[in-house]
């Protein structure tokens, strides 16, 4: 058997894991693929378009049997193609209701339905390896990224190739293959003794894993998604396509449970909109820092705000009277290295530290831990928006504080999407405007 898994493989044996795996998935309905995003697919079978669920599931036990008889692309695609033209679901046309004649979906054509057989095969195999080698971790904790390495393999791709990881590492949560659209890499687990036979050295993903937007659509202010990305050389990242930063394995074993002590009202239902931000702070260009600067100085421009300095923390009292320790670690990562000038930040520590002293808005929710699975943290989100003069409309500053044992402490600082244009950095801020919202500067006459 090979270690590289693809879809050869999977059709030639009935991985009983990958078969439960998909079978065990509800429906979801979407128009587009952005409409139900990363672990939700591991709960539930869509096909970006189709509004119907009997037409979904046609697809989706095609896939079934095609894992449980060994049927190929081909096979799967010569099956549900007269189903698919008798329901009226072939072709490129827009599919039309014929009783309310509003939009019903997009229709089905042989790229689209190969595209769904090679994407819900392949997370569906990996799936169950995942689940496979979470079974066996007491004899082989360590697992190993394997790319196929030739023409086709995208470089980012190849630059994990063999590349080394403990099972508990945070790497395989969000970038246990597949990671994009058609990718082919696996996994293999390995002991104590391989390493030391093949001369094995074991990787760390420890402050090296960072979370970035990424654009979802070919127009320059067109939607973003969030995706993690993981440094493997100085400068040099890997991210996986939008929507695919997540393991399936993971999710779907993961339980639909709300957090510990989630007892946060939410301030807005569902559906209802929110109101717009208050108007954007008004501000001098002078205010930013030049560019180019060391970490540290930006990290200390922040601090100064404070009356605080790199190894001279303070505690602040937020406009609710909250306790905040402000100190270097917001602008550190796990392993002590500096990311203050992260993401063009560097130039907006002023900025950044205005947002903690003079919020807009305070938003309190719960978090799931990245580095502890299973483990909630309470995060306190402080926004701010800004208008520098004669920049290309507002900016928006985002700190991030958590409650641990020793109150709360910051964890990250940032602007929205600095770089980008006005819809974009508007975007990003809203999608953190979710939870109980504590405060909301007063409106000024």
């Amino acid at each position: 058997m090979p270690d590289v898994p693809d879809l050869a493989y999977a059709c030639r044996l009935p991985p009983e894991d990958a078969i439960a795996y998909l079978e065990s998935k509800g429906y979801a309905i979407g128009f587009s693929w952005r409409d139900v995003w990363q672990e939700a697919h591991a709960k539930a079978f869509t096909a970006a378009g189709v509004m119907k669920v009997d037409v979904l599931a046609d697809l989706k036990a095609g896939l079934v049997d095609a894992l449980k008889e060994g049927t190929t692309r081909q096979d799967y695609l010569r099956n549900l193609t007269p189903l698919l033209q008798r329901k009226g679901w072939w072709g490129y046309e827009a599919q039309v209701d014929p009783v309310t004649g509003e939009m019903a979906g997009k229709g089905l054509t042989p790229r689209r339905l190969a595209t769904i057989f090679d994407t819900n095969l392949q997370s569906a195999y990996m799936a169950g390896r995942y689940q496979a080698f979470l079974a066996n971790v007491a004899d082989r904790p360590y697992w190993q990224y394997v790319a196929v390495m030739d023409s086709r393999t995208r470089p980012a791709h190849a630059a994990l190739n063999g590349r080394t990881f403990r099972h508990d590492d945070p790497i395989w949560r969000t970038h246990f293959p597949p990671n994009g659209f058609r990718c082919r890499c696996g996994v293999r687990a390995l002991d104590a003794e391989d390493l030391q036979a093949r001369g094995i050295d074991l990787s760390s993903s420890e402050g090296r894993l960072s979370d970035i937007e990424v654009s979802t659509s070919r127009h320059p202010d067109g939607p973003t998604a969030t995706v993690t990305r993981f440094e493997y050389a100085p400068g040099k990242f890997f991210a996986p396509d939008a929507g695919w930063s997540y393991n399936p394995g993971a999710a779907a074993l993961k339980p639909f449970a709300p957090p510990p002590l989630d007892d946060l009202p939410r301030t807005f239902s569902p559906g209802v909109p929110l109101p717009d931000l208050p108007a954007p702070t008004r501000v001098a260009a002078d205010r930013l820092l030049a560019p180019g600067l060391p970490p540290e100085d930006y990290a200390h421009a922040f601090l100064a705000e404070f009356g605080a300095d790199v190894d001279q923390g303070v505690v602040f009292r937020d406009v609710t009277g909250a306790p905040l320790v402000i100190d270097e670690a917001l602008f550190q990562d796990g392993a002590g290295n500096w990311k203050a000038a992260k993401d063009g930040r560097g130039p907006f520590m002023r900025l950044l530290a205005e947002s903690v002293q003079a919020p807009d808005e305070i938003w309190l929710r719960w978090e799931e831990s990245r580095e502890a699975p299973g483990t909630w943290r309470l995060k306190r989100r402080y926004l701010r928006s800004f208008e520098v003069m004669g920049d290309d409309g507002p900016q928006y500053g985002l700190s991030v504080f958590e409650y641990g044992k020793d109150g709360w402490s910051g964890s990250t600082a940032m602007m929205s999407q600095a770089d980008r244009g006005p819809a974009a950095r508007l975007r990003y801020i809203e999608r953190q405007r979710d939870g109980f919202l504590l405060y909301r500067k007063p409106e000024t006459p």
